[in-house]
C-alpha cells in the first residue's frame, strides 16, 4: 500500500498509455493545481469528450459490434486493462465517473489517464481532442484537485483498496465526498491532545469553524480537510506568538500533504503541496487544535483523526 505523500507523488508525474498498452503516449504530467467546483466550461468541456467516446465506440461497432471501450492504465502495481461494455452519460456509469471527475477536481491518477487516453484517440471521422504533446497544456486548462478529491482517493482507492475502476459503485469513502463525510467514514480515532498526534499515524484532519465544528464544504463556507505521510515528523522553531502555547523549545510537527487553494510561499502556487503541520491544542475548546502551516505560515483550527499505519 502506497503512503499518502506516494501517492500524492503520482499526481505530479503521471504517465499516460497508449491505447494498447505496449507504450507511453506521455510521460512527467502534472496535475498539481486547484480545481474547485463545476464551472460551465469544464462540464461543457467533459461532455465534448463524452460526445467523442460515444462516436468512436459506434465507429469501432462497424467492424465489431461487440466492441466495448478499451483503456489502459498505470496503477501502483502494473498496468492494467479494463473493457466498459458500453458508455453513456448517466450518473451511475463508471467510465462517466470515471473521465467526468478530473475535470470538477476528483480524479484519480488512473482517471486522468483514461481522459486523456480517450481524448487522444484519432479514428477514422473523429479526429482527437487533444494530441500527447499537448497533453499538459490540457490539463492545466482543464484539469485540477480539490482538498476531498485527493484524500478521498487515497482513502478510497489506496487505504480501503476499492477498485481505480470502482468510482462511484461501492460504498465507502470517495472524492465526492465532503468533509464531514469523509470525517464520519474514517475509522481513527479523535485525537484531543498534541501528544497524541504521532507522526507514526495515518492522521486526517479537517477545519473547524468558530464553535469548533467541522466545516462540510460543498455548498457551505469554505472548509479544508488534509492527510498526513506516517513515519515523517519534525520539530518547528520560532513560532513563539505566532502559534499560541508555542515555547522556545520548538513544537512537534507531522508531515501532510494537501491540495490547497492556499498560495505556498515556495513557488508562489496553489494546488498541491507537502508541508509540516505543528499542532498545539486549544485551551478552550477540547479536541480543536492550531495548525501552523508550513506551507505558507498561516494557521488554521483543526480537528485530528489518527489510525496506526499497518502498511
Amino acid at each position: 500500500m502506497l503512503s499518502p505523500v506516494e501517492y500524492y507523488d503520482r499526481y505530479n508525474a503521471i504517465t499516460v498509455p497508449s491505447f494498447d498498452g505496449q507504450s507511453d503516449l506521455a510521460t512527467g504530467i502534472r496535475v498539481d493545481h486547484y480545481r474547485l467546483g463545476a464551472q460551465q466550461a469544464f462540464i461543457d468541456e467533459r461532455f465534448r469528450l463524452g460526445q467523442k467516446i460515444q462516436k468512436d465506440l459506434k465507429i469501432r461497432r462497424q467492424e465489431n459490434p461487440q466492441a466495448g471501450v478499451e483503456v489502459n492504465v498505470h496503477t501502483p502495481i502494473g498496468m492494467h486493462t479494463n473493457i466498459f461494455a458500453g458508455f453513456s452519460t448517466s450518473g451511475d456509469d463508471q467510465l462517466w465517473a470515471l473521465i467526468r471527475y478530473p475535470y470538477v477536481g476528483k480524479g484519480s491518477p488512473e482517471s486522468i489517464q483514461i481522459a486523456l487516453q480517450l481524448a487522444a484517440a484519432d479514428l477514422p471521422g473523429s479526429a482527437p481532442l487533444v494530441t500527447p504533446g499537448r497533453f499538459q497544456e490540457y490539463c492545466d486548462r482543464w484539469f485540477g484537485l480539490d482538498c476531498n478529491g485527493l484524500v478521498g482517493n487515497y482513502l478510497r482507492h489506496e487505504y480501503a483498496g476499492i477498485h481505480w475502476s470502482d468510482v462511484t459503485e461501492s460504498d465507502g469513502i470517495g472524492p465526492d465526498d465532503l468533509i464531514t463525510d469523509i470525517w464520519e467514514k474514517f475509522e481513527g480515532e479523535p485525537r484531543g491532545g498534541s501528544s497524541q498526534i504521532k507522526d507514526s499515524d495515518l492522521n486526517v484532519m479537517a477545519m473547524v469553524d468558530q464553535q469548533g465544528k467541522i466545516i462540510k464544504g460543498g455548498g457551505a463556507a469554505p472548509g479544508h480537510i488534509v492527510i498526513s505521510g506516517p513515519g515523517e515528523g519534525s520539530t518547528v522553531f520560532n513560532l513563539k506568538g505566532k502559534l499560541p502555547g508555542a515555547t522556545d523549545e520548538g513544537v512537534p510537527a507531522i508531515c501532510v500533504v494537501e491540495s490547497t487553494g492556499a498560495v505556498a510561499d515556495a513557488d508562489g502556487k496553489s494546488g498541491l503541496v507537502r508541508s509540516f503541520y505543528a499542532c498545539i491544542e486549544s485551551q478552550s475548546q477540547p479536541g480543536v487544535f492550531r495548525c501552523h502551516r508550513g506551507l505558507n505560515g498561516s494557521v488554521i483550527s483543526m480537528r485530528v483523526k489518527g489510525a496506526p499505519w499497518n502498511p
